[in-house]
């Protein structure tokens, strides 16, 4: 008799630990289903935003109908908890953001290279905060077109003479740009 109760004891545990088993599975496959469901589109505008400027520095991407939404880190702590493999040392990445105008260069350049790498795309917001201020630009390809005086076709066609040696790596096109389409809080 006590032979049979223990034998009923051991197989009673065994078979609820089985079904919990089986729940923590079902649990795992449905949350690996979620997050597998990704955007081809939306991993395309990754790609690229991962190849402008201090690309590395990029916290997230959003795409929301034909609008990107680029976010760079805060600070270094947030850029190694991203890049822990990265030996990029805070004043590094501190001194990359103050040469040369490189945070206007970032934005400016950036906000129209996506639009013109990715069709799918008509509007780029980016946001970069830096040293207590943040910087944010958003460029609508139809403004951008009214503001250059050229369809977005011809932009992209003569991309050095129509945009980037004008915009991008003229100070006073850059800053105009900047002040057109983006904003310092």
């Amino acid at each position: 008799m006590k032979i049979k109760l223990l034998t009923i004891a051991i197989f009673c545990i065994l078979f609820s630990c089985e079904k919990r088993e089986q729940k923590k599975d079902i649990k795992e496959n449905v949350s690996n289903t979620k997050v597998s469901t990704n955007d081809p589109k939306l991993e395309e505008l990754k790609t690229e935003a991962s190849r402008l400027r201090a690309g590395g520095s990029i916290e997230s991407v959003e795409l929301i109908d034909r609008k990107a939404t680029i976010a760079y880190v805060s600070n270094f702590t947030d850029y190694k908890e991203i890049n822990p493999q990265s030996s990029l040392t805070e004043s590094e990445l501190k001194a990359y953001w103050e040469s040369g105008d490189a945070i206007e260069k970032a934005l400016v350049d950036g906000s129209v290279r996506i639009m013109r790498k990715l069709d799918f795309i008509d509007e780029v917001n980016i946001i970069l905060p830096y040293e207590g201020e943040t910087y944010k630009i958003s460029v609508h390809k139809s403004e951008l077109e009214k503001f250059i005086g050229a369809d977005f076709k011809s932009i992209t066609d003569n991309w050095d003479k129509t945009f980037s040696d004008p915009y991008v790596y003229n100070k006073k096109g850059r800053e105009a740009f900047f002040k057109k389409f983006g904003v310092v809080k």
